[in-house]
C-alpha cells in the first residue's frame, strides 16, 4: 500500500495526506467529511481543504455532502492528464501511471466485494 502511495505523489503530484484520502476512499466508498477526519485523525478544516482539492484533480467527487471516488482508472488516467496539462507536458500513455490505475482498481474492487457498495 505504500508504494501505491508512494507512485501516487510521484506520478500525478498528489500530497502526501491527498493520496491517504484518495486511497481511504478507494476503500470506504461514500464517506461524509466528518467520518473522513475522524478516521484519519486529521482537522476537519484540513481534512475539507484536501477533498475540495482532489475535487479539482479529478479524482474524487462531492454529491450531498458525502465524497467516493470515480472508477480508478478514469480517477487516475484524468488526474495524470491534468497533471501533464499544469506542467506543460504532452499527455500519452504511461505504461506506469496505467500499472498504478490497475493497481488501485484491484482495491477498489475488492473493497465494493467485501462491503457490498
Amino acid at each position: 500500500m505504500e508504494n501505491i502511495k508512494d507512485s501516487l505523489i510521484s506520478k500525478i503530484n498528489l500530497s502526501d495526506l491527498e493520496a491517504q484520502i484518495f486511497l481511504y476512499l478507494i476503500k470506504n466508498a461514500k464517506t461524509p467529511l466528518e467520518k473522513i477526519s475522524d478516521d484519519l485523525n486529521f482537522p476537519l478544516n484540513e481534512t475539507g481543504d484536501l477533498l475540495n482539492g482532489l475535487v479539482e484533480k479529478g479524482l474524487i467527487l462531492e454529491l450531498s455532502g458525502m465524497y467516493q471516488t470515480f472508477h480508478p482508472k478514469f480517477s487516475v488516467i484524468n488526474a495524470y492528464r491534468r497533471h501533464c496539462l499544469k506542467m506543460g507536458i504532452a499527455f500519452k500513455k504511461n505504461v506506469e501511471v496505467d500499472s498504478l490505475a490497475s493497481s488501485i482498481e484491484r482495491m477498489y474492487e475488492s473493497a465494493r466485494t467485501k462491503y457490498g457498495n
